[in-house]
């Protein structure tokens, strides 16, 4: 029986899509995978492969202005945030990154990494009014200098990423090996080091000043070990939210992302299953994990208490990491808490079917993380807000 399949009439996200950053040589790797391609996906495909040319061509001018300066560059501890997608990351990243003691990948360094350093004064200000006002999976707002995800950056660098699976939904066999990293070869494992350390110190690097880079991105939720190699002295933080929400979310995410920058048909029932397994599978690697992180680098935050409560939140968090100045970043985050309050959630419609499906598969995390099972009778028309 063939499973069902969605549309997708085209982007949301305007004339770029994850692929626009891409370099000639992953881009002729990315085909040799031999991605599947909807007629729909032919003009990201075909925009990314031009304006890769022009990637490789900036970022070796920009090598050979800058790599000798970034290498130099001392890093800091980096701060790392984590948690399954959806579970409000990105508003914890918002709010930490007003604290001036924190650098971070902008918009810029995620859509351009391997070159941003060289042309970031005017992409800025070119690629900025083609940009949307909003992020299509969630309302939240979009600016150049607003923090972003570094997995984009990562997967563009050298493609050993899970988010590969935004253009190969269809084939996990290619993006499943670079949750954990524990099965890259060490070749693999030593490209990902470098690449990941030098990006690190190109964020550094164009600050100027001496900072510590605050990341998030829920795939780092599966590589503490791997980070903790790296960066003996990093500290983590743990978000994590209602399962009903974050399940309804991340289907919505999923559809929005894989349908406005990949190429091959959405499968929406094979989306769901990768999603819902994904998700436990986070919450057996981070119950494990988390037992190696040492005292004082890991601090656990629920997103309703963070969300009711901002400041106390942030000040317990601070305090368990032994951060400084917080009072400063109270100060700095108050005009975004009260540009928060106008912001408009979406909305989903789960009926006791759906209430019921998602408990039985994600039981584990109402129970380690302690909440209530919603009555199913009660759940005809109960609304989730992603």
């Amino acid at each position: 029986m063939t499973k069902p399949q969605e549309k997708n009439s085209g982007s949301t996200q305007g004339p770029f899509c994850v692929w626009s950053g891409i370099g000639f040589t992953n881009y002729i790797k990315l085909m040799r995978l031999r991605p599947t391609i909807r007629w729909s996906g032919m003009s990201r495909l075909i925009s990314s492969g031009l304006l890769s040319i022009s990637n490789s061509f900036f970022a070796l001018f920009e090598n050979l202005i800058f790599s000798r300066k970034v290498n130099r560059t001392k890093l800091e501890p980096p701060i790392f945030i984590i948690g399954h997608w959806r579970s409000g990351t990105t508003l914890l990243h918002n709010l930490m990154s007003m604290d001036k003691q924190f650098i971070y990948p902008n918009m810029g360094a995620m859509l351009f990494p391997s070159h941003f350093l060289l042309t970031e004064p005017v992409l800025k200000h070119v690629v900025k009014h083609l940009l949307p006002k909003q992020r299509p999976m969630d309302n939240m707002p979009v600016t150049w200098d607003l923090p972003q995800e570094d997995e984009t950056s990562i997967l563009l660098l050298h493609l050993m990423s899970p988010y590969l699976a935004i253009s190969f939904s269809d084939q996990p066999e290619v993006y499943d090996r670079y949750y954990e990293l524990d099965r890259l070869t060490p070749k693999e494992a030593s490209l990902w080091k470098k690449t990941f350390l030098y990006f690190m110190k190109k964020l550094t690097f164009k600050s100027g000043e001496k900072k510590r880079v605050l990341l998030k991105s829920p795939t780092h939720t599966f590589r503490i070990p791997f980070l903790l190699e790296m960066f003996p002295d990093a500290q983590f933080v743990y978000i994590y939210r209602d399962p009903y929400k974050v399940y309804n979310s991340t289907l919505h995410l999923r559809r929005t992302m894989f349908g406005d920058n990949g190429f091959a048909p959405l499968d929406m029932e094979k989306l769901e299953e990768d999603m819902s397994n994904i998700y436990v599978n986070h919450l057996d690697v981070y119950e494990r994990d988390r037992q190696i992180v040492p005292e004082g680098q890991l601090h656990e935050v629920r997103f309703e208490d963070l969300e009711e409560d901002p400041v106390g939140e942030l000040r317990k968090l601070y305090e368990h990491l032994n951060l400084p100045d917080f009072d400063d970043l109270v100060k700095n985050m108050q005009p975004y808490l009260k540009d928060q309050k106008s912001y408009k959630k979406n909305k989903y419609e789960m009926d006791a079917a759906q209430e019921k499906k998602i408990y039985e598969r994600w039981q584990k995390a109402f129970e380690m993380f302690g909440y209530d099972r919603l009555p199913s009778e009660a759940l005809v028309k109960a609304r989730v807000a992603s």
